[in-house]
């Protein structure tokens, strides 16, 4: 009865593990919804202004892309995330017009840091910008925004903004669970 009763144990242990892990696997990744507008379709971004929209004459990989003139801009709000668990934000940017497009973190203290990425290519080419350095330390990110080029359009694709996988904590948490199931078979054993 007694190997029964941890045999189910250990299954509504295993149980927990594959829900947990599925749950908690989504939250590491990439934050952003459609990163690469390879829905065709621009939601959950916005336009915060102007009119951007998704295209596929240009992208950087996949089909789409967002061409943004100046006065357009694209914004994604998502869960907050503390800036020190974010290993990368990133983006890439193919400009046919100006050298620069403006950017803005928005954190869930409602403080904002508006930066510029200058660089610009031969107009044929996509740049890979990594802009992880200019996010605010000690502050939770919960939204993104970016403008196009002045005389664009700026092409704008393949978003990140990357978290760690959890998936060493769940298997501590496996280790632990598996660690007091063995004490209480001992301890049932010795009982006997």
């Amino acid at each position: 009865m007694n190997n029964e009763v941890n045999n189910r144990g250990l299954l509504v242990l295993a149980v927990a593990l594959v829900i947990a892990t599925s749950s908690v696997a989504a939250a590491g990744g990439n934050v952003l919804v459609n990163p690469g507008f390879e829905t065709g379709d621009l939601a959950p971004w916005f336009d915060q202004t102007g009119l951007p929209f998704v295209t596929a004459d240009e992208a950087n990989t996949g089909i789409f892309s967002v061409a943004a003139f100046g006065g357009d801009s694209i914004r994604q709000n998502f869960a907050a995330v503390a800036t020190e668990d974010i290993l990368e934000v990133s983006l890439s940017i193919k400009r046919l017009g100006g050298p620069f497009s403006s950017y803005t973190f928005y954190y869930d203290d409602g403080s904002t840091t508006d930066e510029l990425i200058n660089g610009i290519g031969d107009g044929d080419d996509w740049l890979f910008f990594n802009i992880t350095e200019f996010l605010d330390p000690g502050k939770s990110l919960d939204g993104f925004s970016i403008f196009g080029t002045s005389s664009g359009p700026a092409y704008l694709d393949d978003f990140v903004i990357l978290v760690p996988e959890p998936s060493a904590l769940l298997l501590g948490v496996l280790l632990l669970g598996l660690g007091v199931t063995r004490r209480k078979r001992r301890a049932a054993g010795s009982t006997a």
